[in-house]
């Protein structure tokens, strides 16, 4: 008596990681696996036996399996004449994707578009970077392996659940983002990235999670104020912009540099504790700490500082976004959507 067709698919053992990612670029591509199997000069028998998981392909099989698919892609999906080559222009996050189903480590540190996106969907969890903001914004853990807090941390995992993941943070400094986001080693960046111009070269922004817009502005030592309310106030010659990397401040004194000295510091701790150390003693300088209003309002309070405005930069104003990879869009959009849900901070 035959078997019936449901039976047979109960039987049927399931196709290894790899075959399903072959066969999902194989449909996307309108190719058969006959076909590809020829292009690479390797018999049909072996995809069966890769499909079963009696066998591996070798490192080197795989790569040229990707050259095949990302050149039969870029027939079949092209655009002239603006986009000939879709595939092979992202043939980096599809030999990266071949690698690990394959069981290989990925060769490439680049990734190919949405990548992060899948990788969430997969694991059901995103991975974001913070920093320590001296507000209420965000703060790093007491105890080693607990969660950080602050209003951008509690925003971010609302955010999450309504997507339906769980978050894992990782601590970075602001030197650091740039380099994490490019290498998908985080998924994103905690919404207090301020969406500068320069930024967009490195980062793509959400829409703004706050209501409150952020402004520039600087603190000083009040015995070097006389009374000034503007930076612009005080003698151009002597004045020294302090900065952290990679911060805020550190844009805002770059365009400035053209009236002012600047000093740059790999942290906040070391920029206020120069600060402070050259105002106190005798010194033609006047060094001047640079940031948005809310960590100036903070360090002012802090180390009984005085906040001062900066008339050049005055109208820049500039909310708190989610910070992802520039090709990952469908993150990006989904994040926007979860956004207009949830009330902004």
């Amino acid at each position: 008596m035959a078997r019936s067709t449901r039976n047979q698919s109960k039987n049927t053992p399931p196709k290894s990681e790899f075959v399903q990612v072959v066969e999902k670029y194989l449909q996307k591509a309108a190719w058969t696996n006959q076909e590809l199997m020829n292009e690479i000069q390797i018999g049909e028998a072996q995809f069966y036996r890769w499909a079963r998981g009696d066998s591996v392909p070798r490192k080197a099989i795989v790569n040229r399996i990707a050259v095949s698919l990302a050149h039969r892609l870029d027939q079949t999906c092209q655009k002239l004449p603006h986009n000939p080559f879709p595939a092979s222009d992202e043939i980096d996050g599809i030999v990266n994707e071949l690698l690990d189903a394959a069981g290989y480590r990925a060769a490439v540190k680049g990734k190919g578009a949405d990548y992060s996106w899948h990788e969430i969907a997969k694991n059901q969890s995103w991975t974001l970077g913070y920093t320590d903001i001296p507000t209420t914004w965000s703060q790093i853990p007491e105890k080693p392996g607990s969660r950080p807090t602050g209003l951008a941390i509690e925003y971010a995992e609302q955010i999450g659940r309504l997507l339906g993941i769980t978050t894992i943070w990782e601590y970075l400094t602001w030197q650091e983002m740039p380099l994490a986001i490019r290498e998908r080693r985080v998924h994103g960046i905690a919404p207090f990235f301020l969406a500068l111009p320069e930024r967009f070269f490195d980062y793509r922004f959400s829409e703004p999670c706050s209501e409150e817009p952020f402004s520039l502005s600087a603190v000083i030592v009040p015995e070097q104020v006389n009374n000034c309310v503007y930076l612009e106030d005080l003698p151009n010659s002597r004045v020294e912009l302090v900065h952290v990397k990679g911060e805020i401040g550190s844009w805002a004194a770059a365009i400035l540099s053209n009236s002012y000295q600047n000093k740059e510091f790999e942290d906040r701790k070391k920029a206020i504790s120069y600060l402070l150390a050259t105002a106190n003693r005798e010194s033609n300088i006047i060094p001047i700490f640079v940031s948005e209003n809310v960590t100036c309002q903070y360090i002012s309070k802090e180390n009984k500082l005085q906040v001062i405005k900066i008339k050049r930069l005055e109208n820049i104003k500039l909310a708190p976004a989610f910070a992802f990879h520039p090709d990952e869009e469908k993150l990006t959009v989904a994040v926007n959507s979860a956004i207009k849900i949830l009330p902004k901070m």
